[in-house]
């Protein structure tokens, strides 16, 4: 993660001198409508979709509380149609090239999977809730670098709604994580 977001840094910094060299030499019609931090959010936050719609199909199947399994396929139902978009979006704006994507920030891992998929009962829903929590919590920072140097209108659009996150859905998945008796 720490690397990943070295990375995030250094390449925000470029693409923001890039940027500005872009805006005052001018720029072809491509350059006008996305740039390397679109590319950047739309390839990290398409991979971070991928998981979380990973672990939303867990919770929908697994989950032992009837709001654990409604969170689950909430997260399913929301994020689906943004994945697809996603999808679409990284043939019009590719991923830079030459930039170590890494994992996206609050990526549930593989073994974080792994271990979520042996669990059961309340601890389970409560591992499920909280990983969703820290999932969300990265979203919302690389949506907030979306907002701050990104273009691409749709990127934009999608990132607003996910940089609410913090004020919106964090809190209720901890809220509800409390909740689980145990």
């Amino acid at each position: 993660m720490h690397l990943f977001r070295k990375h995030v840094i250094a390449f925000s910094a470029a693409v923001l001198v890039t940027s500005a060299g872009l805006t005052a030499c001018g720029s072809d019609d491509a350059a006008a409508t996305h740039n390397d931090t679109d590319g950047l959010f739309i390839s990290a936050m398409a991979m971070h979709h991928e998981r979380a719609i990973e672990v939303g199909q867990l919770a929908a199947n697994k989950g032992s509380d009837a709001r654990v399994r409604d969170f689950g396929r909430l997260i399913v139902s929301q994020q689906s149609p943004e994945l697809k978009a996603l999808r679409g979006w990284s043939s019009e704006v590719p991923a830079p090239p030459n930039v170590d994507m890494g994992m996206p920030d609050g990526y549930v891992t593989d073994a974080e999977l792994a271990r979520l998929r042996g669990e059961t009962g309340v601890t389970f829903d409560r591992d499920v809730l909280l990983a969703s929590a820290s999932s969300e919590t990265g979203a919302a920072a690389m949506a907030q670098r979306e907002l701050a140097s990104g273009i691409y209108d749709p990127a934009r659009t999608l990132a607003t709604s996910i940089a609410t996150a913090p004020t919106t859905q964090i809190p209720k998945l901890h809220e509800l994580a409390a909740q689980l008796p145990g």
